[in-house]
């Protein structure tokens, strides 16, 4: 698993992405989507893990570790 978002295996997966606006666009999603389950634990009273990555950086590590897909899925329906 990568430690950085900056590691080389994060780039060579970002740039096997055949279109980057799809890609920017499901990082971002992800992302948001980190940062409000975040917020919900805190609020929640839950303390979050120290030297946890930001949500961007957490977003960008899970797609390296293939653990979430970026853009377009055949069969899938805006």
């Amino acid at each position: 698993m990568a430690k950085s978002m900056f590691s080389r295996e994060v780039a060579l997966k970002l740039e096997s992405e055949l279109n980057a606006f799809e890609a920017c666009l499901g990082l971002s999603h992800r992302a948001r989507d980190i940062n409000q389950d975040r917020k919900g634990q805190e609020i929640e009273g839950d303390v979050p893990e120290e030297g946890q990555p930001n949500s961007s950086a957490s977003a960008m590590l899970e797609f390296a570790d293939g653990r979430i897909v970026l853009g377009h899925v055949e069969g899938e329906e805006d």
